[in-house]
């Protein structure tokens, strides 16, 4: 065989071997993209766990941030979970105090989990309360709220389940089911603020 006939050959090759290797990326990209979009759709359309059965859903609002001077949104649920907010969020913790809405809810965008409570709930309630946030580590905020509708208030974006007690087994379904799960999904809230 000539020397041209060789490095045609050679050349015919190397195309063969470049169209086999870019057919094995489209393969393995395109698998790992209906892979994403499966669970994707999944873990939004998977049956809600017999726990949340009671979870409210509201309206999505949208987001946006308040400006200075920017008049106080009317959300469509109290304590609000979605709509307009200011530019920061709150970080993830325990707090004595109460956290206005507008500063919540941008907390809930990001996929954080907020626990409300009325002030006078069971102090060993309180306390374990405290520990679940502890041991939770990220994208949980706990703050007491004199005005809700029940005892304790959990709420996720666009998402609400009341408590008449606290009841942990069901915070974690709530918390593992809608933790990390909003508009702004892949912001970080690490727990960094403990004031109990």
């Amino acid at each position: 065989m000539t020397s041209q006939g060789k490095k045609a050959r050679l050349q015919e090759k190397k195309k063969a071997l470049e169209a086999q290797k870019k057919r094995r990326r489209w393969f393995i990209f395109g698998g790992i993209g209906i892979l994403a979009s499966g669970l994707l759709v999944y873990s939004l359309t998977r049956p809600e766990p017999e726990e949340l059965a009671a979870t409210e859903v509201f309206a999505d609002l949208g987001g946006g941030h308040l400006e200075e001077g920017d008049p106080m949104p009317a959300y469509n649920s109290s304590p609000a979970t979605s709509g307009p907010h200011l530019p920061s969020p709150a970080s993830c913790g325990i707090y004595i105090e109460e956290l206005d809405d507008v500063l919540l809810v941008h907390n809930l965008e990001h996929g954080t989990i907020v626990v409300q409570y009325q002030p006078e709930i069971p102090a060993a309630d309180l306390t374990a309360l405290q520990n679940f946030a502890r041991t939770t580590g990220t994208h949980i905020l706990i703050a007491p709220r004199a005005d809700l509708p029940a005892p304790v208030v959990i709420t996720a974006w666009t998402r609400m389940l009341k408590m008449d007690s606290l009841d942990l087994d069901t915070l974690q379904v709530f918390y593992d089911r809608w933790a990390r799960i909003g508009p702004e999904m892949g912001v970080q809230c690490q727990f960094q603020i403990d004031q109990a």
